[in-house]
């Protein structure tokens, strides 16, 4: 069998690269498997692997000006044509899209993907639904969305998604049958470059709220539960949000915290400044209004710290065996602020949090998604 990953977008590469690379290892003799993708260094990846284009400078990489969306559909349109060619040439029998980037926007995907199906009928089409939506969306452009998906899915063969309740969720919303779809847990991420070492309270409670800041994400829920704080609780949490944010809800924010001991680092960082104020925290806060599935959870357990999150339907199923230590009432800052109050002056079990997550970061290692991901691929 020769599989074929792809990732048109660049935009799930560490969730890319760990999974190619744990597939890899444990693939049978005879199968085979090839990663495209841009923005990535094939010599620093363990799997047979070719780059995209990539036609975005680097002083644009986290840009949203018009300039770097105009090079990035034409970076897209240039790879879906490269991808096209490649199926041409060689035999592929299961093609797994880790995303359709277009379709937050437009229906040309439906096009792509019409020719894929075209040059290559034999070929199987997974496709891993990472979010039902795109972050952020409203009402209006849920259900645009909604119509621009009808238009893809003839061409896809099975869908993947990495929880049961989002897999509900999308087949429900989508219309989408059961029998196409299948849930493969998403493994956790390692960060490299740096060593994870035991949490180690000191005076203060350290918080950290790391990712992108935005409302969906709750980021004016944290800073709401901790103006509710007791002024005796106060003194003794220090909170690190980090991440790019809008100008208008930072300043608003920020006035929010101006008597807090509140550190705002808002815009991107480079992953190794970001794992060290992780490291340096005691406590992370995932306060999300909602979310199908989210890396910044996943990438939270990896560094075996305690989580506090809203009790969001995906984050339940995610840390299952949890309890009230955990998770808070969704979109209520005075829900939040009592959690953070109970971590704040020791009134809870670290011993129980900390083992559960333990647990869990075993549980959900690469090698157990890549086998259940071979099993998928296998029986297509």
């Amino acid at each position: 069998m020769n599989y074929l990953m792809v990732d048109i977008s660049g935009k799930v590469l560490n969730y890319d690269i760990a999974l190619c690379e744990s597939l890899s290892k444990i693939l049978p003799p005879n199968d085979h498997l090839k990663f495209l993708a841009a923005n990535i260094i094939p010599a620093e990846i363990k799997c047979d692997c070719r780059k995209l284009i990539s036609l975005i400078p680097k002083s644009l990489q986290n840009s949203e000006n018009i300039v770097k969306r105009s090079f990035k559909a034409l970076e897209g349109v240039v790879n879906y044509l490269y991808l096209i060619l490649y199926l041409l040439l060689h035999k592929i029998d299961v093609l797994h899209l880790q995303w359709l980037p277009f379709l937050e926007i437009c229906s040309i995907e439906k096009k792509f993907l019409r020719i894929i199906r075209f040059v290559s009928p034999k070929t199987k089409i997974l496709l891993t639904v990472h979010n039902l939506y795109p972050h952020n969306s409203s009402k209006v452009q849920k259900t645009a969305y909604r119509q621009r998906f009808k238009g893809v899915q003839e061409f896809i063969d099975k869908f993947i998604l990495h929880l049961e309740v989002s897999r509900r969720e999308f087949c429900k919303d989508f219309a989408i049958e059961d029998a196409r779809t299948c849930v493969v847990p998403h493994g956790i991420f390692e960060p490299k470059g740096i060593k994870i070492e035991p949490c180690e309270r000191g005076e203060k409670l350290n918080l950290i709220m790391y990712g992108n800041q935005s409302y969906y994400k709750g980021t004016d829920i944290l800073v709401d539960a901790l103006t509710l704080l007791s002024k005796e609780c106060q003194k003794i949490v220090h909170t690190v949000i980090v991440g790019k944010i809008a100008p208008n809800y930072y300043a608003e924010l920020r006035k929010k915290t101006k008597s807090l001991d509140v550190e705002w680092i808002p815009e991107f960082v480079p992953d190794n400044v970001l794992y060290n104020k992780i490291s340096e925290s005691d406590v992370i806060v995932i306060p999300y209004r909602e979310i199908s599935q989210s890396g910044v959870l996943l990438l939270a357990l990896s560094f075996k710290r305690a989580i506090i999150v809203s009790d969001l339907p995906s984050f339940k199923e995610t840390l299952a065996g949890f309890g009230k230590d955990v998770f808070f009432e969704n979109e209520n800052a005075e829900s939040l602020a009592k959690l953070i109050e109970m971590y704040a002056f020791e009134q809870n079990d670290m011993h129980f949090i900390l083992s559960a997550i333990e647990r869990l970061y075993k549980t959900n290692s690469w090698e157990s998604a890549s086998n259940q991901l071979i099993d998928v691929m296998e029986k297509l």
